[in-house]
């Protein structure tokens, strides 16, 4: 298991790098990345956050209850829109509403080295485009409006000084 880094560190608003192999320590990795996903019953992590700038995420199919690794993951199509309350685990307790497609197709690699694509709706289509965002530096806040921020202030700036 490992440690969620909260907003205002660093790392956060840093870009992943590409995995070039996969290796044991990368196996070893996403093997954590999955405990710590579960332990926090979050829906998807980024590599990021637990530390790591690489481009892995993992992400869990509410439907299969199977979680999915995907190994420098690429949006290649976007289907519709929906607006829904989104969270993270690195705010913990805040939510903004966000714009994001229905439906996502991701292109990436799996734990075998194996090229995959997997189509995503609703709510893991929403978690895929979350977390590609955070392979890139964004995070929900930069969705926020400002009156979001303002009503969450309080809880942002705790997140932030701890």
């Amino acid at each position: 298991m490992r440690k969620i880094r909260k907003y205002g560190e660093e790392i956060l608003r840093k870009k992943s790098k590409e995995v070039e192999k996969i290796d044991t320590n990368l196996l070893k990795l996403i093997e954590s990345m999955k405990q710590t996903l579960v332990y926090y019953k979050g829906l998807g992590l980024a590599a990021c956050q637990v530390g790591v700038l690489k481009r892995v995420i993992v992400a869990l199919d509410q439907k299969t209850k199977e979680i999915i690794t995907v190994i420098n993951p690429e949006i290649v199509e976007t289907s519709g829109q929906d607006i829904d309350m989104e969270g993270c685990l690195s705010f913990p307790e805040i939510y903004f509403s966000i714009k994001r497609p229905k439906k996502v197709t991701l292109k990436g690699i799996n734990e075998k080295g194996k090229e995959f694509i997997y189509e995503g709706s609703g709510v893991l289509g929403r978690c895929f485009c979350h977390e590609v965002d955070h392979l890139n530096s964004i995070l929900i806040i930069d969705y926020a409006t400002e009156e979001e921020r303002n009503y969450w202030k309080e809880k942002i700036d705790k997140i932030k000084n701890k």
